[in-house]
């Protein structure tokens, strides 16, 4: 359950799907218990109950909150206070997003991973084809003419991201246990989602030992 918490001295925006509560005993005393439109659940005092029911809120009117902190002597009391909002104040309601954005490495993943399972359901494709030299023209233009320096020059091997090193070694794990199972007769598949995974996990391991 969702439960709306009060921060002490910080006025909170609520809104009521129901304008009566509901009485949850507790260790402390009587609690009463608001749904909210947005799905949260509030618990407050009686006194919180009766002060809604004194500035007559309605259900789906949207009010302040607050949980203040009073000073009393040498210590402190804690007084709630109530207050409706003017027709500018009110907010239009929004449905809470539950889903957590994407983040930049999950992002990459899913990226390399599925340009690695395209490549792999289809090895011919034009990309994965390297394209053909082209002949270098001499002076005379017969196309015999010796190749430039530069072009003759191997290029050098980049090393490898460890990102690149994950997404590797998830995929060659998920082949050989797949190849694997075949052999024992177990059917073992990986999808896009797990190699995603298992890549997450390695770089993740790999940032430890680095920090190590």
């Amino acid at each position: 359950m969702n439960i709306l918490r009060f921060q002490p001295d910080v006025p909170t925006q609520v809104t009521l799907q129901s304008s009566q509560g509901i009485v949850v005993e507790g260790r402390y005393g009587n609690r009463m218990m608001f749904s909210l439109v947005d799905g949260r659940v509030m618990y407050v005092p009686p006194i919180v109950a009766t002060k809604i029911e004194a500035e007559g809120i309605a259900a789906g009117e949207r009010f302040e909150l607050c949980k203040a902190h009073i000073k009393n002597g040498h210590g402190r009391s804690v007084e709630w206070a109530l207050r409706r909002l003017d027709p500018e104040e009110q907010l239009i309601d929004v449905a809470p997003d539950t889903s957590a954005p994407e983040t930049q490495l999950e992002r990459d993943l899913r990226v390399s991973v599925e340009m690695a399972t395209a490549k792999k359901a289809n090895p011919e494709s034009p990309s994965s084809v390297p394209a053909p030299a082209t002949p270098t023209m001499n002076g005379n233009g017969n196309g015999n003419g010796a190749v430039p320096a530069a072009q003759n020059e191997q290029p050098q091997p980049r090393s490898l991201t460890k990102l690149e090193h994950a997404l590797k070694t998830a995929i060659s794990a998920a082949h050989n246990a797949e190849k694997y199972g075949s052999e024992l007769g177990y059917v073992v598949r990986f999808d896009a989602d797990a190699i995603k995974s298992m890549a997450i996990t390695v770089l993740i391991n790999m940032s430890g030992e680095s920090r190590r």
